[in-house]
């Protein structure tokens, strides 16, 4: 992600946090550690920093993952005239390109610990020397990395310096996973359909079966993927409804496992009810889920009973029992422990 204009789009209070923390930290001199899973938008993040930061140079982005192991502190540092095998001429490095500006390391933890080294040197002394110079350079630079992979985790494993990982982590910023933040996600999406080529058609409109399912969907690519779907959408909806058969196939089979870390809702250990008889515990839960569904289908229709019921597949008076049940068992399931589905939200009829 990375638009002309870096922007990070949503009115949830995680991505509020997140604007707020970059304001603050863009307006000191600090290296910042964007962390957060693939595709939650860490080089808009670090635009953001930059630009807010009033740095007059340039926005230099490294993709560290992409820097061949033989070639990358040439590729960061720059070299002289015959400092290897064919170096046939003096060439500045990235550093250099990005002085009074911001030097971005996305996956800061895949460069070679030696390459740890002198970039440490560079955050603590200011200076750095192409390969093959004896004579130090002083630069001035802000240098922002980003990694999707726990730090800490790769300096247990001896894959990253210590030394410099708590250098990168004076200011730690960590992105949120659009899970995490499910009421931006349909204002992302229409977001990213208004961006995409339509051939001239209205911008389509969700379903609500479609927003319940957008907002359930686990996201592993965050971001990115629902703005691969919304392009998706967009070009292969022939008509001016988004219904379920319009996702793309991927979103219509079984959602993927992500990190239960990182999960709104699961199974949790607290959920199965060992303290039960397995009937009674079975029994349980499967009327949580129910009146679960039937709660987020209602909401996701307004409260009308006909319409949810079409879109579950369901009998209109189907769910008319289950929130007549929801209501006479509400005193049963809150001994239980079980958080019931609240009958006085949506009435029978």
């Amino acid at each position: 992600m990375s638009d002309a204009t870096p922007r990070l789009l949503g009115e949830s209070p995680a991505i509020a946090l997140l604007r707020k923390r970059i304001s603050q930290a863009a307006a000191t001199p600090l290296p910042v550690l964007l962390s957060g899973e693939t595709g939650t938008g860490k080089e808009v993040a670090a635009r953001l920093l930059h630009e807010q930061s009033g740095r007059r140079g340039s926005f230099v982005p490294v993709d560290c993952a992409a820097l061949s192991h033989s070639l990358v502190e040439t590729e960061l540092f720059g070299h002289e005239r015959g400092a290897f095998t064919g170096a046939h001429q003096r060439r500045e490095g990235l550093i250099h390109a990005a002085r009074g500006g911001t030097f971005f390391l996305d996956e800061v933890g895949e460069l070679p610990l030696e390459t740890q080294t002198r970039l440490l040197r560079l955050l603590e002394q200011g200076t750095y020397r192409p390969v093959g110079d004896q004579a130090e350079r002083r630069s001035d630079i802000r240098v922002v990395a980003a990694s999707w992979r726990d730090l800490r985790q790769r300096v247990a494993e001896g894959a990253f310096r210590e030394d410099l990982y708590h250098r990168l982590t004076i200011v730690e910023l960590r992105l949120p996973a659009l899970r995490e933040r499910v009421e931006d996600i349909e204002l992302l999406f229409e977001h990213f359909v208004g961006m995409a080529d339509t051939g001239g058609r209205l911008t389509p409109t969700l379903e609500a079966a479609v927003r319940v399912h957008l907002r359930r969907w686990p996201w592993p690519g965050n971001v990115r993927e629902l703005r691969n779907v919304a392009c998706y959408v967009a070009a292969m909806t022939p008509g001016g409804r988004v219904r379920m058969e319009d996702l793309p196939p991927a979103l219509l089979r079984a959602p993927p496992e992500v990190p239960d870390a990182y999960m709104p809702v699961g199974l949790s250990a607290d959920a199965v009810r060992i303290d039960l008889p397995y009937m009674e515990a079975r029994r349980l839960f499967l009327d949580d889920f129910q009146q679960r569904y039937v709660e987020a289908i209602l909401e996701a229709h307004e409260g009308n009973v006909s319409a949810a019921a079409r879109a579950a597949g369901m009998d209109r008076r189907s769910i008319q029992r289950i929130v007549k049940r929801a209501r006479n068992s509400w005193s049963e399931r809150s001994e239980h422990g079980v958080a019931p589905l609240d009958p006085r939200r949506h009435e029978p009829g």
